[in-house]
């Protein structure tokens, strides 16, 4: 049986501050208000708009995680390829599906809202096959004219990326390389230290930050996947072999 590494969600605040990284495990996973009776949990509320325990939960079928509403009264929606919709029934989730829970209500109407953004497990790096060069999918990086370029088979897609994420990948790609191309291990200390050096009160939230947008970027081109989690540890990044 094929290996895999956890699914995730990055959880982000309407406020925009620094999104949490929450691994997927067991079987059932229940998202609202309260710490403690939840296993994500959904704060500040000041409007209390997320329902007390199980606003919504996420149900794992082998390899596959379903979106419920917990019978909510605000409701829970998802953003799929730009469409919001509210969730009415029991839903896959596809890699880059975005489950949305109302946060805020200004008077002028308008709605904010938390947003957990689903990543599937990646295959293990250990036991992933070779992909023929014309279907082969990576991430190209130019140290030197600092660009970062999706491969997928003879398309090139340019990343446009702040300076911190070049940081990032710069790191990572140099230490695929030494290990012969193979996509490596970076732990989260070694990665702080490759974006900030010694500047103090950086966090691994800032981190799980960098690693989303750079996920974002890929969301349009379905590439995700590039960009892996290694569970409690850090993360592995596919670069082109050259």
């Amino acid at each position: 049986m094929e290996s895999r590494s956890p699914a995730e969600l990055v959880v982000t605040g309407p406020g925009g501050g620094p999104p949490r990284s929450v691994l997927l495990e067991g079987a059932h996973v229940s998202v609202g208000r309260l710490p403690g009776v939840n296993d994500v949990a959904l704060q500040p509320d000041p409007q209390q708009l997320v329902t007390r325990s199980g606003h919504l939960v996420l149900e794992r079928e082998g390899t596959r995680w379903f979106l419920v509403d917990g019978g909510s009264v605000n409701g829970t929606f998802l953003r799929r390829e730009g469409a919001l919709r509210r969730v009415t029934e029991r839903t896959l989730l596809r890699d880059g599906d975005v489950a949305c829970v109302l946060a805020a209500v200004a008077e002028t109407g308008e709605r904010q809202f938390f947003e957990l953004s689903f990543h599937a497990g990646a295959p293990d790096s250990q036991a992933t096959r070779a992909v023929p060069a014309l279907e082969r999918e990576c991430l190209s990086y130019d140290a030197e004219q600092a660009r970062l370029v999706l491969v997928q088979g003879a398309a090139r897609h340019e990343l446009v990326i702040r300076a911190q994420a070049h940081r990032l990948v710069r790191h990572m790609a140099e230490r695929n390389a030494a290990a012969g191309g193979a996509p490596a291990l970076c732990t989260h200390e070694e990665l702080m230290h490759a974006v900030w050096a010694d500047e103090p009160l950086h966090t691994r939230d800032e981190l799980a930050r960098l690693v989303w947008e750079l996920r974002r970027k890929l969301e349009p081109f379905g590439a995700e996947h590039l960009i892996e989690t290694e569970r409690g540890l850090g993360y592995r990044i596919r670069t082109c072999d050259g």
